[in-house]
This record gives C-alpha cells, structure tokens and sequence, in this order.
C-alpha cells in the first residue's frame, strides 16, 4: 500500500467531510492538448501488482503503456487543501483550514496554497476502493451526485429541474475553464473512502 498526495478546493473539502463527496475525476494529461492525437486507449489492465494500466495506441500497431498516477485499489490518497498556522503562541501550533474557515476569517499565520501542505498538517486520508477510465460526458447522473456536486451548481431556476450531471459539468467548467466540458476529455475516475 503506498500514499499519495491529492489537491482539493475547498468546496470539495467539505463534501468529503460531509460524506457527499466519494469519487473524483482527474483529466488524463497526457492525451490532452494534441500531444497523441492519433492515438487511443485499446484497453485497460491489471499489471501482476494489481495497477491499473491503460494500454494507448495508434492503430497500427504502435502504442505505450501508462500506470493511473494516483495508485492503485487499496492505497491511500492524502489530501491538500488550502491551511494555516492557527495559534502561533505555543509550541504546537494549531492548524486551520480554510474549507472550515471560509475565505476571510481565522487567526494566526497567512494562509498556505494546498500545494505546500506537508503530508504531517494533513487531516483526511482516503482509501481508494475503485479506479477505471472514462469520458467526462459519460458521468451518470448517480456518480454526478457521488461527487459532491454543490446543489446550487444543479438547479436550474428558469425550469425549476435539478440535475446533479449538469451540475457537475458546469462545475467542471468553473473550474477548469469555460467550455472545457466541450472537449470532453478521457479522465482517471478515483472512487475512495475515507481511511483511518
């Protein structure tokens, strides 16, 4: 079993902490941009080690073999999120972070970008139960909801209909550009649980 760090906003924070969040999708980097636009994902494996693997390749026999870079079933995801020295007075200091805290309020030290959290100021430990690969339009709207998806990012006030798919793809967008659903890239899906 190996750790790994993982980045998440704050917002994403608290659905953990709540229970609403227990998936995750991160964009596959190396197919994104046009670095391998012949190529495509013929199939996914189990190495001996139980890794998932996908198998990308051109069609013509030519291809390349890559390992899901958040591990595999049973490691363990430690989270980053954005967080400070709380009561600098004392010789343990306090940490506070800011998914508690929101974004003006807390004492002590300036606020640290989730990048620097040393894995010790870290506070959830994730189990990862499930890894495969998909299209991001391809989420259902029961996994939509799995990912802690905010509510008011699912309702639509003009028709009154509450969609938690539409509501992650406009999340998606927020956060990673407008229109970037669009693209409809082939993404990690990270299912986990919170450790211990």
């Amino acid at each position: 079993m190996k750790e790994r760090p993982i980045l998440f906003k704050g917002e994403m924070v608290r659905a953990i902490l709540e229970g609403r969040k227990t998936q995750t999708r991160r964009v596959i980097k190396f197919l994104q941009g046009g670095s391998y636009p012949q190529y495509h994902i013929r199939e996914i494996d189990a190495s001996p080690q139980d890794d998932l693997i996908l198998h990308v390749h051109n069609g013509e026999g030519s291809g390349f073999w890559e390992k899901c870079p958040y591990g595999k079933v049973g490691d363990r995801l430690w989270v980053r999120e954005t967080w400070a020295n709380g009561d600098l007075d004392t010789d343990a200091p306090e940490i506070v972070y800011r998914a508690d805290e929101g974004e003006n309020r807390h004492c002590g030290g300036k606020w640290k970008p989730s990048i620097f959290m040393p894995r010790w100021a870290s506070r959830i430990t994730l189990e990862i139960t499930d890894i495969r690969v998909e299209r991001l339009q391809d989420i259902s709207e029961q996994e939509a909801e799995l990912e802690g998806t905010p509510i008011e990012f699912c309702q639509d006030e003009v028709s009154n209909f509450t969609s938690y798919k539409h509501g992650f793809l406009k999340l998606w967008d927020s956060i990673n550009g407008e229109e970037s659903t669009d693209a409809n890239p082939w993404v990690w899906v990270v299912e986990f649980m919170e450790g211990k």
